[in-house]
């Protein structure tokens, strides 16, 4: 299985270093749990991707304001000499909008979110993966706090798109056409407690439910995708009540089955995993938190089998590497050193 890791190559701030180089690609052992590096391709601050595995095709942001170059950036991959990864670049289309943050591909879209301007951005693609141009700019609307979209969702069943706005407290829903441009929907808007920060958002395997891991009071909520809105279902902590207020979440994943779900907690650099169940009435409920292998761990994700989960320890620039096990426990392997910067987490099997 191969791994692509996404960095910051520039500081952001005192806890968010960046001395990476661009975008790093690794063979990843499912029998040992181990990665072995493959090659790498120079950017400015691809801090998160998302991959369209038919082509193969990697899809990066360049994290940086609209006056640097904003951008969302495309490369081919391929198998080079000695099963090296190439990254042949396809090309980039330019944002009007400041340090994006997630992208997400939808068909032959993309979705951009951008932090500081809080605007989601749809690009369009070519057949091929390469993209072709900037389809639409819309700016989230808060009537008293400033936005900043984090992460965009697609809801197939439903034709809808569910953006966390982190700075406004709110998951903000979109309507999406045939031809990929969205249309915002006031009155689903789903509203979380003032200081929330709703940061990432993963669907659940049945449809029907979105999880959202908030950055700030160590909380997930659960919300129900079905009827004519969104509704707030569950939001319970994800920490103990004393670690509360020093929370500082980051990425969700939940497993196929639908049942566990994990959470990367920065100030604490710690993953919890959580118990979802399903049937009436629905719970969720924290079962452990473990040391994250690092500091500061950024992304997390989840093995295409669900046997490993990884986490991207930002602060001292190491990957975790732990074994899932009965009930979805996890036991650290083992810890990849010098693996600068790391914030994402993609895996393109087959390649």
């Amino acid at each position: 299985m191969l791994l692509l890791v996404g960095a910051y190559t520039i500081d952001m701030e005192a806890d968010v270093p960046g001395l990476a180089r661009g975008v790093t690609a690794y063979d990843f052992s499912p029998k040992l749990g181990q990665l072995d590096y493959r090659g790498y391709v120079e950017e400015v601050n691809p801090s998160y991707l998302c991959i369209d595995p038919a082509n193969p095709v990697a899809y990066a942001v360049r994290e940086c304001p609209q006056s640097d170059g904003a951008a969302v950036v495309a490369y081919h991959l391929r198998r080079g000499a000695r099963n090296a990864v190439v990254f042949d670049r396809l090309g980039e289309v330019l944002l009007q909008g400041d340090h994006p943050c997630h992208v997400t591909k939808v068909e032959d879209t993309l979705i951009v979110s951008c932090y500081s301007s809080g605007s989601v951005h749809v690009v369009g693609l070519h057949p091929d993966g390469r993209p072709a141009s900037h389809r639409q700019r819309l700016s989230l609307h808060h009537d008293t706090q400033r936005t900043h979209a984090h992460c965009a969702v697609y809801d197939a069943k439903r034709k809808r798109v569910y953006v966390c706005d982190l700075g406004g407290d709110q998951l903000t829903v979109f309507d999406r056409s045939a031809d990929g441009t969205l249309t915002a929907r006031p009155a689903a808007t789903v509203r979380f407690p003032q200081g929330s920060g709703p940061r990432h958002c993963v669907l659940h395997p049945n449809g029907d439910l979105l999880l959202v891991n908030c950055e700030f009071r160590g909380r997930v909520a659960v919300v129900d995708l079905r009827g004519e809105a969104p509704q707030m279902a569950i939001n319970v902590p994800a920490l103990p009540e004393r670690a509360v207020e020093g929370a500082s979440g980051a990425a969700i994943r939940i497993d196929q089955r639908g049942r566990n779900v994990y959470i990367s907690e920065r100030n604490y650099s710690v993953v919890s995993t959580l118990r979802l169940e399903t049937e009436a009435p629905l719970r969720l409920f924290t079962r452990d938190t473990y040391p994250s292998g690092g500091t500061r761990p950024r992304d997390i994700a989840l093995s295409p089998d669900g046997k490993w989960l990884l986490s991207a320890n930002l602060k001292d620039h190491s990957i975790g590497v732990f074994r899932v096990g009965a009930g979805g426990a996890l036991q650290l392997q083992r810890v990849v050193r010098k693996v600068k910067s790391p914030t994402s987490l993609t895996w393109i099997p087959g390649l």
